[in-house]
């Protein structure tokens, strides 16, 4: 994983996200006090991350059922930097790329935006792995989701 951790320019950060997706932000997501509670960030990682997959195609490279053949991506590490408090009724949106590919594992940046206020609420990375599932250890990514992967994020409008 990239070790330059936080980006020090969120501004320029934040215009290497090609992929933005809205996320509903629910009352449940909530503590007493209205703010989104910390946990949530992890589930709108989660949702951003599949929305993106779901994007590119890479559903049918990267989340095989068990018993199938090929394999499936696991969660290997998650951090969040929270930077701004979210209150339920705000426009979330949340980024998603892809930051590096390795040989059995992606990294991955997240930027949660207040749209209306244009800024960063929290950015968060993480790491998925790539498993073999009869093996349960990693196994090399397929080359045709590297090359989704990166004709997607290299392609500038």
């Amino acid at each position: 994983m990239n070790t330059t951790w936080p980006p020090t320019d969120l501004a320029q950060w934040s215009t290497q996200f090609r992929f933005i997706t809205p996320i509903q932000v629910r009352f449940s997501d909530t503590d007493m006090l209205g703010h989104i509670n910390n946990v949530s960030y992890f589930s709108y990682f989660e949702h951003g991350r599949i929305a993106y997959l779901e994007k590119l195609g890479l559903t049918r490279y990267l989340l095989q059922s068990p018993t199938e053949p090929g394999g499936y991506i696991v969660t290997a590490n998650l951090e969040c930097q929270y930077l701004r408090e979210i209150h339920f009724g705000k426009d979330v949106r949340l980024g998603v790329r892809v930051s590096r590919i390795g040989t059995s594992s992606l990294d991955i940046e997240y930027a949660l935006f207040l749209a209306e206020e244009e800024i960063i609420a929290a950015i968060g990375r993480g790491t998925v792995v790539y498993v073999n599932p009869t093996t349960g250890k990693s196994q090399p990514l397929p080359e045709q989701a590297k090359e989704l992967i990166r004709s997607f994020e290299e392609e500038r409008p």
